[in-house]
Formats: structure tokens, C-alpha cells, sequence
């Protein structure tokens, strides 16, 4: 096969090429996914948000990873007030950056403020009345913080490419300049978010990295049943946009069938107006979660450990959540507000509500299940199901009434919610469901109608707490509902009257290669003659973006390895001459963090990692190749013995520089043949 010839070319190259490393290419920083904390959030109120994907941003703190992602209000007009401009050297991406700070806001002190810390270790210098130069390579303007900061984008190498990294990845509008700009009415962005001069926020906006897997984006002004484009375009089995339920869960905790949790509540859904509301009425049994508020008294199970707690009680709280403010509302027995705080949570809006159909988002995978029949509430009852992939390699099953009801709606049902490596996992279930109207607005308002009547939600913040994955401060808790590699192929299918399903073969070894993700292939095998391993990795891509391969000392799936221990990485970084450099380097705890050092840690990895031929234990050799839609890496390590497994993660990043990865899987390697 082709892919075969291409890897047999790049291991013909072994101990043949040497690489130089060349500055770093325009990337993101490293987004952290979860972390041990519950930051930001008030007591009590964290097990109420188990929607999908809530660990990437409930516990390391909404704020700081608006901050890190450069999140804030999209632009809604072009002020064509301009302060002046900050000009500063990206590290990463190895070249001058210009920014104008516009409108009249803007004072000569908080600019040159602004400027000085516009990017940690590289100072910014203001220039007040200056304006950025564009040239024929502009592609546009990527607005953030409300319009008052516009950095000029370059084509990278398109419009469509500059404009969807600024929409998705910053969360910033788009604004088209030269020959980016719309031309008879069409977008040079190609519907990728792209926005000219006094455009509002648009519709259909998913958040950035992970949590665009199940999350709009907090400035959008909602989703449709018709996004133009998604896959669950139209499709039936999209949860309502208007509705309304009692739910329940029950946790259960790994290796058991025992409930170990109860809680009962109410939840409301505007999704076209980007509003969620979350009402909990009570709560029984023994919570297991890292990151809980504080366990007192009687309630605590063991002295030694924090992590479970009985919390059995009634209780009367209340989560609201529209666009990027989440407020959280605690009752009197008479159902009278005796507490009101809220928090930002930047560029994370409501849940889509066709999360579970596609394989958006970034480290994420879908399949499409079929019918069954299940019992629910204590009934047979047929459902469609959907399993889909988080970034800890942990699944989440959603599971939609087959049959619609009177009115034509196919309700969600059930819902199988994994602990992500944090507590137990749960199982959710929906009953009594009615659809809204717009009268029904005002149930999602009550913070406001509070404080007309005098009185006063009080802002938290979003920040603090570690910043980062889980790094063996607090045990990895094990889930049930691991991705068992055997069991998961992607199959993206919606029912969507507009979106064509096309069908993927199932794909086997080719040449002795094994899928182990969608688009990633690996081959190992055992040298006896040199006692070494021989790594190869292929991978489906358009353009090379970094590739790397981490060695995990156990089966855990940690981004950080127990004990926060710094982690081993062979990663290969496009150069601008089409050249492709093997490199091996030690991946800190910082680098995954969301703390004001990541971009320190970044440049410092850049200044560290050393080419893999001169590390001993991998100076068998090494080569990588670009052809053909695929990016191919091969290497090999030395062992005393032939190991009995190895544990291995990949990544690939969204741009050549080394930073936040857009995908990452785990695998494990045994039997090594010769």
C-alpha cells in the first residue's frame, strides 16, 4: 500500500538525517483539560454540574481560562477610536506581532500597562496614534475583549485557515480585510465565524479545544435546529432547544452495582438563547468526588481523606447559566433567596444540544450505537444511542427515545456519565418533560427580578486552585466507562436530512499497522540485533502540524504522571522549508497548567529539548515524513530486556509549533513481535 511505501521510505533514513531546530511556527499555548480543584465554584453547588465535559473548565476555573484562551465579549462593532498600537515578539511564533487598542477607553498608562504584559517574558512596546501596517499577506483582524484589541492576522495559509483559528481557538470575531473580504456577499472564511465591521455575534458558535465537544460558545446568541454545516444539521434526534424535565442521578463507583449518591431536581433549557437553569431539591448517600466543598461532623467516612462524604439532605439550590455567567442561588424553606453569587465563565456557554452526535471539538470521538431497548423507570422503553469520547479517554452513552411522542419529539431519556478520573461515574435520568414557551423566560431570569427587588448577586471570580490535570497529588479514581480500544470505532451518524453520511470501512492492519484512532496508526516491533524498540506512528493530516509520542510509565492515562514527575516526549516540529525535525524533551507539570508561568514553561521546553539522535537510549535513529495526506514519524529506543508493554500516548497539535494539542489518545503496546 502507499502508506506502507511511505514508512518504509522513512525508516530507509534511519541514522541518515540530522535535525537543527528552527524557531517555532504561530500555535496555541497549552489549554489545560481538568484539574484537581473545584475553582471558582461555591460550596455545595459542584455536583450539580455533571453536564458532559464540565471538568474541562469547572475545576481549574473559568476565568483563567478565558484568560488563557483570550476569550471575552466578541467584537460588535469596529471602533474607529485607535489609542495607538502594541507592537512584541511572539516566542512561539518567532516573529513581530502587531495590535491596535482601540476605542476611548484607553488611557496613555493602562496602554503602556496593557502593552508591557500583552505576553509573558516578551514586553510589548506601545506607540501612541500608530496604526498596524497591512499587507497583501493580511488576512484580517481577530477582535477580543470587547473590541478593544485587534490583532492583525496574517494568511495562514488562508483566509478560511487565519479566520477559523481566531473564531474557534481564540473565540475572538474575524474580521476580513484585503483579498479576505467578502465578495458579493459571500465570506472568504467560509463560514468559519468570520464577521465585517458592525456584525453581531453569530448563532451556531461552538466554545474552543475540548469543550467545543459538547459546549456552545458563551457569546454566542444560541443554536438552531438548522445550524448550517453541523452534522445533526435539522436532525430529529437533537435534544429540544425549549424544554424541561425532573432529573435524577445516582452515583456508582468503580466495580460496583451499589448506588453510592442520590440527588432530584428540576432542569430547564432555552438553548436557542443560550440559558440552562438547574434546580436541587435534594441529595442522599455518600458523595465521592475530589474537589467537594468541605465534609464536617458525622458526615465524614473516613478521618484521613476528604474525598467521600455522606451528604445526605435536602437542599434548595439553584444553577443558572447564560452565555458566560453562571449564578448560583441558594433558598430559605419558604423558597426565599438568601444567597446570590455568579462567576464568568468566559468563552464556555450551555451545552449544544447535538453534542453527542458529531465528533467536533478538539480530543473527542463518536459512535453511533443503533436502537435497543433498556429499561427506564422501571419499563421497557426503545432508545437510539450515542457513546461519546471525552479527553480522558472516558465515554458518555446518550441514550433518545426512539419512538416520538404526540407532538413529534424524540426526548433524552438516559444519560451514562463518566467520573473522568474525579469521582464516580453517574447515571442521569429525565422524566416529565414538557416543552417551553417564551413565556417561560422569566424561570431562567430570577437573579435579575432579585436584585430589582434591592437585592444582591455578589460576582466570585472564576480563578484558583491547581491549574491543571490530574498529577498524582490525589489518586486517579477509576472509571467504568474507560474507551476499551477493541470495542470503539468512530461512526459520525446523525440523522440529519442535510448532512450526508458517507461510511467508513472498517480498517485493518495494513502491513502489520494497527488503528488505534481515527486517522492514527501505529506499528511496533522488537529489534533482538540492537535490543531496541522500533516506533512508527502515521497519522491522516492536510497540512503537517507537530506530532509527538509520550511514554507513560503506567496504564493511567494522565496527561501529568503520578507524583506530577516531569514526563518523557519524542516530538517532531515542521520547519518553515518543509523540514521535520525529531526532538526529545521532558514535558513539566507547568506545560499543562493554566497558570500565568505556561508561557514561560513553553519557551523554556523550546530551549531544552535536544535532537533525538544525541540522547543515547534513541540514537538508533530516527526519521519523519510529510506525503500524501500523511504525516509518518519512526524511531527506536533501546532496552536492556524486550519490555512486556509499553504504555503511549500521541498527540498532534492544531498548528506546527508545540503547544495545546487538537487531538491526544492513549494506547498500549504488548506481545512485540520480532
Amino acid at each position: 500500500s502507499s502508506w506502507l511505501k511511505l514508512l518504509t521510505r522513512v525508516f530507509r533514513r534511519f541514522c541518515v538525517r540530522a535535525f537543527k531546530m528552527r524557531s517555532l511556527l504561530p500555535g496555541l499555548l497549552v489549554v489545560v483539560q481538568t484539574s484537581v480543584s473545584t475553582a471558582g465554584v461555591p460550596d455545595g453547588f459542584a455536583p450539580s454540574l455533571r453536564c458532559p465535559f464540565a471538568k474541562v473548565w469547572l475545576e481549574h476555573g473559568a476565568e483563567e481560562a478565558a484568560r488563557m484562551l483570550g476569550v471575552n465579549e466578541p467584537h460588535r462593532r469596529l471602533e474607529d477610536v485607535v489609542w495607538g498600537t502594541c507592537t512584541y515578539t511572539n516566542p512561539f511564533a518567532g516573529g513581530a506581532m502587531c495590535v491596535e487598542m482601540r476605542g476611548a477607553a484607553w488611557t496613555d498608562d493602562s496602554a503602556d500597562a496593557k502593552c508591557k504584559s500583552v505576553m509573558l517574558g516578551s514586553p510589548g512596546t506601545a506607540a501612541k496614534s500608530q496604526r498596524c501596517a497591512t499587507s497583501v499577506s493580511s488576512a484580517g483582524w481577530c477582535s477580543t475583549e470587547s473590541g478593544t484589541m485587534l490583532t492583525l492576522s496574517a494568511k495562514s495559509p488562508t483566509c478560511e485557515a487565519a479566520a477559523k483559528a481566531c473564531v474557534q481557538y481564540s473565540a475572538g470575531t474575524f474580521i476580513n480585510i484585503g483579498d479576505c473580504a467578502p465578495k458579493n456577499g459571500s465570506s472568504p472564511s467560509g463560514g468559519a465565524g468570520g464577521a465585517g465591521a458592525g456584525a453581531a455575534p453569530l448563532r451556531c458558535l461552538i466554545a474552543p479545544g475540548p469543550m467545543g465537544a459538547a459546549h456552545q460558545l458563551a457569546q454566542s446568541l444560541g443554536y438552531d435546529v438548522d445550524c448550517e454545516g453541523s452534522p445533526a444539521q435539522k436532525s430529529p434526534y437533537m435534544w429540544p432547544l425549549r424544554w424541561t424535565s425532573e432529573v435524577e442521578q445516582q452515583g456508582l463507583s468503580f466495580g460496583s452495582d451499589e448506588v453510592q449518591y442520590e440527588s432530584r431536581g428540576r432542569v430547564w433549557y432555552m438553548l436557542d438563547k443560550n440559558y440552562k437553569r438547574l434546580d436541587l431539591w435534594s441529595q442522599s448517600g455518600v458523595q465521592r468526588a475530589v474537589g467537594q466543598q468541605p465534609c464536617e461532623g458525622d458526615a465524614i467516612i473516613n478521618k484521613s481523606s476528604a474525598f467521600a462524604c455522606n451528604r445526605t439532605a435536602d437542599v434548595r439550590r439553584t444553577v443558572l447559566h447564560r452565555g458566560s455567567k453562571m449564578v448560583f442561588i441558594e433558598r430559605s424553606a419558604d423558597d426565599n433567596i438568601t444567597n446570590c453569587t455568579w462567576l464568568d465563565l468566559g468563552p464556555i456557554g450551555n451545552i449544544r444540544p447535538d453534542w453527542f452526535m458529531d465528533n467536533r471539538g478538539a480530543s473527542t470521538s463518536v459512535q453511533y450505537m443503533g436502537d435497543s431497548h433498556v429499561y427506564y423507570r422501571g419499563k421497557p422503553r426503545l432508545v437510539k444511542q450515542w457513546r461519546k469520547k471525552d479527553f480522558a479517554n472516558q465515554y458518555f452513552t446518550m441514550s433518545m427515545a426512539r419512538l416520538p411522542d404526540s407532538n413529534g419529539t424524540h426526548w433524552p431519556l438516559i444519560l451514562n456519565i463518566p467520573g473522568e478520573g474525579f469521582g464516580d461515574d453517574f447515571l442521569q435520568h429525565w422524566h416529565g418533560h414538557r416543552l417551553l414557551q417564551d413565556s417561560d423566560e422569566g424561570d431562567f431570569l430570577i437573579d435579575e427580578k432579585y436584585e430589582r427587588g434591592g437585592g444582591k448577586c455578589v460576582f466570585i471570580g472564576g480563578s484558583g486552585g491547581q491549574s491543571g490535570p490530574p498529577t498524582g497529588q490525589v489518586d486517579h479514581i477509576p472509571s467504568n466507562l474507560e474507551v476499551q480500544a477493541e470495542a470503539w470505532r468512530e461512526i459520525e451518524w446523525t440523522e440529519s436530512p442535510v448532512w450526508k453520511f458517507e461510511a467508513k470501512p472498517m480498517v485493518g492492519p495494513v502491513g502489520g499497522a494497527k488503528k488505534i484512532a481515527e486517522g492514527v496508526y501505529e506499528q511496533t516491533c522488537w529489534d533482538n540485533k540492537s535490543s531496541s524498540v522500533q516506533v512508527s506512528l502515521a497519522v491522516d493530516m492536510e497540512k503537517p502540524v507537530y506530532l509527538a509520542v509520550g511514554f507513560r510509565v503506567t496504564e493511567e492515562c494522565l496527561m501529568t504522571p503520578r507524583g506530577g514527575a516531569d514526563g518523557e516526549v519524542v516530538v517532531v516540529l515542521p520547519g518553515a522549508s518543509k523540514s521535520f525535525e525529531v526532538m526529545y524533551g521532558s514535558l513539566s507539570p507547568g506545560l499543562k497548567t493554566m497558570g500565568s508561568g505556561t508561557p514561560a514553561n513553553l519557551v523554556a521546553f523550546s530551549k531544552a529539548i535536544k535532537p533525538l539522535s544525541s540522547v543515547a537510549a534513541f540514537a538508533g535513529g530516527s526519521a519523519a515524513e510529510f506525503s500524501n495526506g500523511k504525516f509518518s514519524l519512526a524511531f527506536k529506543r533501546a532496552y536492556q530486556a524486550k519490555p512486556e508493554a509499553l504504555h503511549l500516548t500521541f498527540a498532534t497539535g492544531l498548528e506546527a509549533s508545540f503547544g495545546y494539542h487538537g487531538n491526544r489518545g492513549c494506547f498500549k503496546v504488548e506481545n512485540l513481535s520480532e
